[in-house]
């Protein structure tokens, strides 16, 4: 998925028309980055897969910036994030589940030990 990723962002940044769209594409993939990147540490470092459940939104929607903000630039590239998209839908809707079937965490959990 990140391979796709990089190789839409090779070929948006080599498709947009001007400095300030490269700027653009920079900026859509530096978001995406940051929240790709900080969903892992909460889920299975912190053990809080209700705060990732959180974040996974965030992940989701740089996503979708992505495809729509790199369509008029490159529709392949924009296409290329679907894949990744796909990957995140699903692993938002797993991350979903275990906060469902696990819950509490955190304070709570210590109150109620299993």
């Amino acid at each position: 998925m990140l391979g796709l990723a990089a190789w839409s962002a090779s070929i948006a940044w080599t498709a947009a028309p001007d400095a300030a769209t490269r700027a653009e594409v920079v900026t859509l993939f530096a978001v995406n980055a940051v929240f790709h990147l900080l969903w892992s540490p909460l889920f299975f470092r912190a053990r809080r897969p209700d705060w990732a459940l959180i974040e996974v939104v965030f992940l989701w929607a740089s996503l979708v910036a992505l495809v729509v903000g790199l369509w008029p630039i490159d529709r392949f590239a924009s296409l290329l994030i679907a894949p990744y998209l796909l990957w995140v839908s699903f692993a938002a809707w797993l991350n979903w589940a275990i906060v469902r079937l696990n819950r509490p965490f955190g304070h709570a959990a210590q109150r109620y030990p299993a």
